[in-house]
């Protein structure tokens, strides 16, 4: 490991991956060029992350049961907004495009805010040792290169 002791430090390195994509589509945006393709690649990126989190809010199921059902839930919604975006795309409907994207990078982003700035404060509380090392060495590979 790359000096990351802890499951949260491992998803704090997959959320800045996943931040750059997220800024790559509010570029994207903000231009009207690229929103498409910057849409599907973070779409993706939100998909595996999501993927690989999902032990994470398993644990923290068991302490904050409320509180890991709504990042479920904004996962989820992440999800959805990004599945009908393909859908329209391949149908050929563009004209929500913009608007869907829009939400969808609004909801990502609120969702690693929240996770950074409430949970994983207390997951690092909450988890005991065994449980960091067993999150830890079921981890799914990560979004990079890293060797989190």
């Amino acid at each position: 490991m790359s000096g990351n002791d802890s499951i949260t430090s491992c998803l704090r390195e997959d959320h800045r991956v996943l931040e750059g994509r997220l800024d790559a589509l509010s570029t994207a945006i903000g231009s009207g060029e690229g929103i498409a393709e910057s849409l599907v690649l973070a779409a993706e990126l939100a998909r595996r992350h999501y993927w690989r989190e999902q032990p994470f809010l398993d644990c923290l199921a068991l302490y904050e049961p409320a509180l890991a059902d709504k990042l479920h839930a904004q996962h989820e919604e992440v999800s959805e907004i990004s599945a009908r975006f393909e859908e329209a795309l391949a149908a050929g409907q563009t004209r929500d495009m913009a608007a869907l994207a829009r939400r969808f990078h609004a909801i990502a982003q609120h969702n690693i805010i929240e996770e950074e700035r409430d949970v994983f404060p207390l997951a690092d509380r909450c988890f005991g040792a065994q449980e960091q090392e067993e999150l830890l060495a079921g981890l799914a590979p990560a979004l990079d290169d890293s060797s989190c």
